[in-house]
């Protein structure tokens, strides 16, 4: 009788345990048989969002160093009918100025049309407006030992007002010439450019990308 007890419950232990077995294999193979969920490739639009948070793209500094030069004998002249002009003496000053400019790309320009992306999606086209002066300025504080100022007969002192004058006409005059500067440098734009936006483009998962710029 006894016997019979323990092979009852030897087949009970036996089918429990074939039971789990046959449970487990089912999950396990429709776990194997779920397909895996593809990341989806980014689009043209994904690669403009992402460029215009940029915004301004700086890629080249250039700092410059210029002397304001003011002299009244080579700006005032001497009249007879012109009471204004009867100066005694003559005022000269030389202040120096660093200027800053900085020159990029406003990706805000940018367009869905220049961003491409390959057929095969495995590879990314882009197009970059011309480059430009993204922002410039001058020093605000500057030595005042390195400022050569001369007054001679009756004429007063340069004041403070006139040289800060003198240091907005000279970053003026710079800024005039930013284009001819633009060209000195324009190499360095484009590279350092193409740098920065292909890795902006390849952190999305691309490794072919091409970058150029409207230079013309």
């Amino acid at each position: 009788m006894e016997n019979k007890e323990r092979l009852g419950k030897l087949l009970v232990l036996v089918l429990l345990v074939g039971a789990i077995w046959m449970v487990e294999r089912c999950t396990d193979s429709e776990a194997v048989a779920q397909p895996e969920e593809s990341t989806p490739v980014p689009t043209s639009a994904d690669i403009l969002g992402l460029l215009k948070e940029e915004t301004d793209l700086v890629t080249t500094e250039v700092k410059i160093s210029k002397l304001a030069i003011y002299d009244t004998s080579k700006s005032e002249h001497f009249r007879f009918t012109d009471i204004s002009t009867w100066k005694y003496g003559d005022r000269k000053c030389i202040i120096p100025v660093e200027i800053t400019v900085k020159y990029g790309y406003n990706l805000k320009e940018l367009s869905v049309n220049d961003v491409k992306i390959s057929d095969d999606s495995t590879s990314v086209y882009v197009m970059l407006p011309k480059p430009k002066i993204i922002d410039s300025g001058y020093n605000l504080y500057y030595d005042r030992k390195q400022v050569v100022a001369i007054s001679t007969g009756l004429r007063s002192s340069i004041g403070h007002e006139t040289e800060e004058e003198l240091r907005k006409k000279a970053y003026d005059q710079v800024i005039k010439k930013g284009d001819d500067i633009k060209r000195n440098v324009e190499s360095d734009i484009e590279k350092n450019a193409v740098t920065l936006v292909e890795s902006m483009v390849k952190s999305l998962g691309f490794k072919d990308v091409t970058v150029v710029t409207k230079n013309k």
